[in-house]
């Protein structure tokens, strides 16, 4: 997670505990549903870009089944005239 300076530099858009993760042939599929008052549904897919065997993939899946997402939007500098 980041914290300090560098968080300032981005806003939080959900905080997402994953309720399921799939093994896909490029990695996982997870989803989960907001936490708080948002309750949106979000789907996460992460792909690798290398070969990792089928026990190892059942090992991080499980790991990240117990995961909680935080999906956080790069701040935009405020446009001209307006104050932050």
């Amino acid at each position: 997670m980041v914290t300090g300076p560098a968080a300032e530099s981005y806003d939080l858009v959900a905080d997402v505990p994953i309720d399921e993760v799939r093994v896909t042939p490029e990695g996982f599929v997870m989803v989960g549903r907001g936490s708080g008052m948002d309750r949106s549904g979000y789907r996460l897919e992460m792909h690798l870009d290398w070969k990792v065997d089928r026990r190892t993939m059942k090992v991080l899946s499980e790991i990240l089944a117990q995961s909680e997402v935080r999906v956080m939007r790069w701040r935009s500098p405020p446009r001209r005239g307006q104050s932050t």
